[in-house]
């Protein structure tokens, strides 16, 4: 029983990890700008990123806009078609060099350098705590979210890109939080709500349409 409870309360922590860290604030706000956000939110946002441990959150960004510059082709991140299907879904893929005009905004920010100095310290303090705790905790507060982040990129990068450009597949929503409507985004970058059932996109709307000075583009 403690086991099931454990993994349930996981896959709910995972989904609000993936709608308020990784979607709104990772995607939408650090990767393309779409609207500012409060300090407060930001910081809740990064600890959250760091418990599902997508590494240093300033090589994500910059490798997220580098796949929108050359979006499948061959200095694609993680274009499938040349790195490879499982390093792609596995999220094994890595980057030797990564310009500095896709992350020199990034190092204005202390708070996303703090996290890209010491992410894994951080994730190995978290874990170890939580672990300590109890194992069925560390199962629910870091596992659980680890296995959601790593299949929810994973799948993204390939099966929401089985077409150049992106693809639209509604069941990747399960995963990450809107997002599942790919082709939608590569559209159009600054478009927050991706479609009527974009929920990491309604939530961003409803919190962000009145703070600070950029503009929400109609869905």
């Amino acid at each position: 029983m403690e086991l099931t409870i454990a993994i349930v309360l996981g896959i709910v922590w995972s989904q609000i990890i993936s709608h308020w860290g990784a979607s709104i604030l990772l995607h939408r706000h650090y990767c393309h700008n779409q609207f500012k956000v409060p300090v407060w939110f930001e910081t809740i946002g990064l600890a959250m990123l760091m418990i599902a441990c997508i590494r240093t959150p300033i090589g994500w960004i910059a490798s997220h806009r580098m796949h929108h510059k050359f979006s499948d082709g061959p200095k694609d991140p993680h274009a499938v078609k040349h790195v490879g299907f499982w390093k792609v879904l596995l999220t094994t893929w890595d980057i030797d060099n990564i310009q500095t005009k896709y992350a020199r905004d990034l190092y204005k920010n202390p708070r996303l350098v703090f996290c890209h100095k010491h992410w894994l310290k951080i994730l190995i303090g978290v874990n170890v705590v939580s672990y300590l705790i109890s194992p069925y905790f560390w199962l629910a507060f870091c596992a659980v979210p680890f296995v959601f982040a790593k299949i929810g990129f994973g799948l993204l990068n390939t099966v929401g890109h089985k077409t150049l450009n992106g693809a639209n597949v509604p069941w990747l929503n399960l995963f990450i939080a809107g997002e599942g409507y790919h082709r939608n985004h590569h559209e159009n970058m600054k478009r927050i709500r991706l479609h009527k059932w974009d929920i990491g996109g309604w939530i961003a709307e409803i919190l962000f349409k009145y703070y600070g000075t950029k503009t929400i583009v109609k869905r």
